[in-house]
């Protein structure tokens, strides 16, 4: 039996007349059935013979360009041909199909042949068998396809999914054998070096905690002060932005027939419009529609504080609620509403005394009349019995938080002529679940309270469920969009917020050296240190294209990356003191940003510890460790950013449909499912669900952080990063990039020339693995239909032309070329020194010979200048410019 649907039938029932019938009716079901009804294939695990290469098959006369039905490929592996014919014409299929695997198996290196099984059928009868037997190994008619037959429980041994799956592990596995990987950054001891930080450094670390409010404003009083002070208005169309820019800006698609777009955010005409029609009626939910963080609660800080017209202004009360302390439950969350609702109305009314007798009374005015009419009235209004009522009433009407908001917000329309309007915050921090239950509350907010509701909300929550409920239910005319500002633009407003807030403040700043040593500086000083920062950032377009890129949409995120950059203990304090003591135009060394921006507060570069990835992170636990999983993720997603999805948005894609193309790549399903988690989580990707937890029916897109990454791989500083925290299979190649990071190699440690080693030290080691141990494109398919998705050979191309291109490292290479290691040369004495000699030879060669280096009958205490003697090349010290040397007689 198989389930089609909902309908439970049995293979026999299924009316078969041609080879074509024979395909998709009967075959397709038999394969993506559900064990024990069938073999359990999901689509992505076998390709069609509209996607499988013609390959020329037998020889002499009965050669013929042939190509099969289906082929089973799970993991980037082919392991199994099936062919189809029609009722009554099985003939030659199982043979054919064992022609075709073998060719498929020539591919491969000697002695690895995966596909190994062969499924023959004409809807009538079964064949199953390997590619090297003869004859089959089983065969069934259509009585035995039944889940209780003995028959079926052989095939599935032989042919389902979860058998299959286990062939490709042991196949990956003899590939992978029982060799080692190593990590340079592991060979140099224990967790607690390779897990080192750098801490912070003091004079950052004091400047980011008493200017936090200009990276993160938290308290109303801070972003009351930056709307007023530093904001930066949203256009839509701007003269000029730079290509990343325009990634950013571009990387989400806007749904615009569905809102009201704000093209100019400094006079949002289009939400004052909306605000004077509904201030009067009220009870009405405005959806702010915007990337993550990208100022849509600084947008109505300002539009409350300065955009608003006077009138307006002076006709509303603004509720602003910190979602980040809500507890977003179903249970707690209107609760949690209600009483921040009715504390922030105190807030900003301070000069009402809303715990006084007096206020309570004039806001429970109505409920305390029907109990004066009522109840209060058989007692005179002196009597204790009286006042015991009203007291009563009083306590009952205070603890009904729905009934005090719903008095208060009456009793300042009454006493105050004010419409309240309440402000969700920072609902867009949540997932997807999260946001829809906040329009929930904000639903219920204005149906309850006569109350205009701000939601700000996060647009891709928008533009996927705007016609699902609750979101359905939303007034298309109350639906405003806006983009982030330009990051760079929030950055310098900022610092020109504090070089006018220092001007007014004339106390020292102080911070204290690693020594302990307290040391004062004047204010001044602060500037120029966020001044050569955010030239290092923001002026050279590489940095600035990777601090906008990773930021992306979210301007949150890339204050936090700044603010991080500047306490960084990667900054030394020698540094620090240059930066003091200039004019605001000292340049911090490329080398410092790099390192930073690459290895956060390590020592050591670490992929779950930094903002950018490694793409050529891979997993020894797995059966053949694939460190191109992530550059193929975020190149197939990037071959695709244009094309328009499922549903019908451009760049989203499902991922069950891009698995299907990673696995006839090369790379397994569940380790890519797992890997676009972790691009998910890092930004490099947008997911539908807006969670790094994603399942294969979820839609994705590459972010503009994806887009940066890609393009790092032609950065050597990035290179050498991520090689340090890189797995290889070679110990010599790891050695190398360990030595290397320790100052134990040719260069110094912080050297471009280290970096150029490094780069190339990983990317030659790639060539050589994707060459020999990567299993690639699955042999089966067309030319056509293989999505080429690595971008190695440019990579290594590019570090290669660095390398030829750098003079300081080509003098070292030619050096080593006419002098390499173990050659032996005649040199002359011309220093004897108290711990060795330094000896020339040939034209240009010079190097020292240490005491300890004496081979054979020479003396080192014998030595005179002018000497001659035999001496053995042991290695190149670019620290010194000269050669370690062995003498002998």
């Amino acid at each position: 039996m198989t389930n089609i649907g909902n309908v439970s039938m049995s293979y026999r029932e299924i009316k078969l007349e041609t080879e074509s019938d024979v395909e998709q009716k009967f075959i397709y079901q038999l394969l993506t059935a559900e064990e024990p009804f069938g073999l359990g294939f999901a689509d992505r695990d076998f390709v069609t013979k509209k996607s499988i290469k013609k390959i020329k098959i037998d020889k002499g006369n009965k050669s013929k360009l042939y190509y099969p039905d289906y082929a089973i490929v799970i993991d980037g592996v082919p392991l199994a041909i099936i062919e189809a014919k029609a009722p009554g014409e099985l003939g030659e299929a199982y043979r054919e199909g064992r022609l075709y695997a073998a060719e498929i198996n020539s591919s491969y290196p000697k002695n690895s042949n995966p596909c190994t099984l062969i499924i023959a059928t004409d809807g009538n009868i079964l064949e199953i068998g390997f590619w090297d037997s003869e004859h089959p190994a089983l065969t069934l008619t259509l009585e035995n396809l039944v889940s209780t037959d003995p028959k079926f429980g052989e095939l599935l041994e032989l042919a389902s999914y979860r058998t299959l799956q286990k062939n490709v592990f042991e196949f990956l596995k003899g590939i992978k054998k029982t060799a080692r990987y190593f990590k340079p950054k592991h060979m140099l001891g224990g967790q607690s070096i390779i897990n080192e930080t750098v801490g912070d450094n003091s004079f950052g670390a004091n400047v980011s905690i008493e200017y936090k409010y200009l990276f993160n404003p938290d308290t109303f009083e801070d972003r009351n002060a930056i709307a007023e002070n530093a904001y930066v208005t949203s256009k839509r169309k701007l003269s000029h932005v730079s290509p990343i820019d325009k990634i950013v800006r571009s990387s989400l698609p806007s749904a615009s027939k569905n809102s009201t777009q704000i093209e100019n955010t400094e006079k949002p005409r289009e939400i004052i419009s909306s605000l004077s029609k509904h201030i009067g009626s009220a009870h009405e939910v405005c959806l702010l529609v915007g990337s993550v963080g990208s100022g849509k609660s600084t947008f109505t800080d300002y539009l409350k504080l300065k955009a608003l017209p006077e009138d307006i202004r002076n006709q509303t009360v603004w509720l602003n609620l910190n979602l980040n302390y809500a507890p977003l439950s179903r249970e707690k969350i209107y609760d949690w509403t209600l009483k921040s609702c009715i504390a922030r109305i105190k807030d900003v009314l301070p000069e009402t005394d809303f715990d006084s007798l007096e206020t309570m009374l004039e806001i429970y005015k109505d409920d305390l009349e029907k109990l004066k009419k009522g109840r209060a009235a058989l007692f005179s209004e002196d009597s204790l019995e009286y006042r015991q009522l009203l007291s009563e009433k009083l306590a009952d009407l205070e603890n009904d938080l729905e009934k005090t908001l719903d008095q208060t917000i009456s009793y300042l329309k009454r006493k105050f002529s004010k419409t309240t309007v309440i402000v969700l915050d920072n609902c867009d921090k949540g997932n997807k679940n999260d946001q829809l239950l906040m329009f929930e509350v904000a639903t219920w907010l204005k149906k309850s309270f006569s109350s205009i509701v701000f939601l700000p909300l996060r647009d891709t929550t928008y533009d996927q469920y705007r016609n699902v409920a609750p979101l359905d239910t939303v007034i298309k005319d109350l639906v405003f969009r806006i983009d982030p500002p330009l990051l760079e633009r929030v950055i310098y407003e900022r610092l020109s917020f504090l070089s006018r807030s220092l001007s007014y403040h004339s106390q020292n700043f102080s911070y204290t050296l690693s020594n302990g040593i307290r040391v004062d500086c004047d204010k001044s000083e602060v500037e120029r240190y966020f001044k050569c920062i955010i030239t290092a950032l923001f002026q050279e377009q590489f940095f600035k294209r990777i601090i906008v890129g990773l930021a992306g949409r979210n301007i949150r995120k890339g204050l936090e990356i700044v603010l991080d950059f500047c306490k960084s203990g990667h900054i030394p304090e020698d540094l620090i003191l240059k930066i003091r003591q200039s004019d605001g135009h000292f340049e911090i060394p490329v080398n410092y940003v790099s390192k930073i921006l690459f290895k956060g507060n390590r020592k050591y570069y670490d992929d779950s510890a930094s903002y950018i990835k490694s793409l050529f992170h891979s997993y020894v636990e797995d059966a053949l460790p694939d460190p191109f999983m992530r550059i193929s993720i975020l190149e197939l997603l990037k071959s695709k950013s244009r094309e328009f999805g499922p549903n019908k948005i451009r760049g989203f894609h499902k991922i069950q449909d891009l698995l299907k193309t990673l696995q006839q790549s090369g790379h397994s399903h569940q380790r890519a499912l797992s890997e676009i988690s972790v691009l998910a989580d890092a930004g490099c990707i947008y997911t539908e669900s807006q969670d790094s937890h994603v399942a294969d029916d979820d839609l994705i897109s590459i972010a503009p952080s994806g887009f940066i990454h890609l393009d790092l791989l032609k950065n050597i500083y990035y290179l050498s990063a991520i090689s340090e925290d890189t797995f290889f299979r070679e110990n010599q190649v790891a050695a190398g990039i360990k030595d290397n990071i320790i100052g134990n190699g040719k260069f110094s440690v912080s050297s471009r020339q280290t970096a150029i080693l490094n780069s190339k030290l990983l990317l030659d080691y790639m060539i050589k693995y994707k060459e020999r141990f990567f299993v690639g494109s699955v042999p089966v398919l067309k030319e056509s239909d293989i999505a080429h998705l690595d971008k190695f050979s440019e990579v290594f191309n590019y570090v290669q032309l660095i390398a030829n291109n750098d003079v300081k490292l080509n003098e070292v290479f030619e050096l080593e070329r006419l002098y390499p290691i173990g050659s032996v040369h005649e040199g002359q004495v011309v220093s004897v020194q108290n711990a060795g000699l330094i000896v020339e030879f040939s034209l240009n060669g010079s190097g020292w010979v240490h005491k300890s280096n004496f081979n054979g009958s020479l003396c080192f205490d014998d030595m005179e200048n002018g000497d001659w003697l035999s001496v053995e090349i042991i290695d190149y010290n670019n620290k010194h410019g000269r050669f370690q040397l062995r003498a002998f007689d």
